[in-house]
């Protein structure tokens, strides 16, 4: 796509949006995710009739923001308490209405409004943020909700604060964990994961924590097992697993990296999205700028129009 503005990426699938606000998305589509009944692609397709401002990927599902309103499709819980599968094209959800930013999750989601940050769905490893885990089911905070086992909790979005956080101006959140970037470009994250810088560090944390070691950044996006960073300068930093060479470097026998990475081979980064084992930025100068992805690439994820693991920034191939 001509003049890319924004890119996505989730499990195994990737979608970007142009400037022009035109949505193109690839790899797999067994969900519905590329917004057609199209089963999978390892180039770019079109979404059909939509323009978007701005886009979030999450689990099987997407949604695309224009103005105030949000469009989704694919498969999941979309933030308004229903489970829908394969929703070929855009569909409205008035549960979003009115939020500047957007997490999706497999099992719980957070949104921004007026730089407070509000969570809701599982909270097993605390990845809420509100300094307490497990299953949300009091009836005074999470009406019409029941726990499922193992501390599974299914309702309808009732948001809930984060707790001891400054003022965010960007989340990502994945299956047990939050991250959270504040207006100083500290890094903070919230749950379960394996996504610290020292990578074997697992244990749950249920009230927010900064990651000292990050230079400042300006943007935050992680996958299953890795996290990145992106810096005014347009540096990416990486840390976390790299079973596939998701951090952009070969894997060694470990599976991860002990503390942050750089990502060589870039230009400077100007935008980044992560899928669960893959990594995709927008970097270069001006209508000059590409994406670029590497990682896992089973299902066309990295859109070069192969299916080869790639352990360096590697070309998205347009059609």
């Amino acid at each position: 796509v001509s003049r890319t503005a924004e890119i996505v990426a989730d499990y195994d699938f990737t979608c970007a949006r142009s400037i022009d606000g035109e949505v193109l998305c690839w790899g797999e589509g067994d969900q519905g995710q590329l917004g057609s009944e199209l089963p999978r692609t390892a180039t770019p397709v079109q979404i059909a009739g939509l323009w978007a401002d701005s886009l979030v990927a999450g689990f099987g599902r997407v949604c695309a923001r224009e103005e105030a309103t949000f469009r989704c499709w694919g498969s999941g819980e979309f933030g308004d308490g229903e489970r829908r599968h394969r929703i070929l094209a855009p569909l409205e959800v008035p549960a979003l209405a009115g939020a500047d930013a957007l997490a999706l999750s497999d099992g719980h989601a957070c949104l921004r409004r007026g730089g407070a940050l509000w969570c809701w769905g599982h909270n097993g490893s605390g990845q809420l943020g509100t300094g307490a885990g497990g299953c949300r089911h009091e009836r005074e905070a999470c009406a019409h909700s029941r726990c499922l086992p193992p501390k599974e909790c299914r309702h309808q979005p009732l948001p809930v604060a984060a707790r001891d956080l400054p003022p965010i101006v960007a989340i990502a959140a994945r299956s047990t964990f939050t991250y959270a970037l504040d207006r100083e470009g500290r890094v903070w994250r919230m749950g379960q994961h394996g996504q610290s810088l020292d990578w074997t560090d697992d244990a749950p944390k249920y009230r927010p924590q900064v990651m000292g070691e990050l230079p400042p950044a300006v943007e935050i996006d992680a996958g299953s097992g890795h996290a990145c960073a992106r810096t005014a300068a347009g540096e990416l930093w990486c840390w976390g697993e790299n079973a596939f060479g998701e951090l952009g470097h070969p894997p060694d026998v470990r599976g991860g990296i002990e503390g942050v990475a750089r990502v060589e081979g870039l230009p400077p980064v100007k935008a980044i999205a992560l899928g669960f084992y893959f990594s995709c930025a927008l970097a270069g100068a001006g209508d000059d700028a590409q994406i670029w992805c590497w990682g896992d690439n089973s299902r066309g994820q990295l859109g070069d129009g192969t299916s080869e693991r790639r352990h360096r920034p590697t070309p998205v191939r347009w059609p």
